[in-house]
């Protein structure tokens, strides 16, 4: 359909990276390969579900996560 779904690496130290995948599981198992064993996964509230938002890991006292987002390739509204 035009679904992808993008991992945002959110690390204090470094820049923002955002890695695009065509499943959801795949970039699940990079979400989840990029942080720490001790990372906990965050409920999300409505307002990120309805954002797009599908995960999101926090560690370390400085805010750090990785998220997944389901965004739409190239803004195609889904029918």
């Amino acid at each position: 359909m035009g679904d992808i779904w993008i991992v945002l690496i959110e690390d204090r130290h470094a820049d923002v990276e955002a890695l695009p995948f065509s499943t959801e599981e795949a970039a699940f198992a990079k979400a989840r390969d990029s942080v720490p064993e001790s990372a906990e996964e965050d409920p999300l509230t409505p307002g990120m579900r309805r954002a797009g938002w599908v995960l999101l890991l926090s560690y370390g006292a400085e805010g750090d996560c990785v998220r997944v987002v389901k965004r739409t390739m190239d803004g195609q509204e889904q029918r």
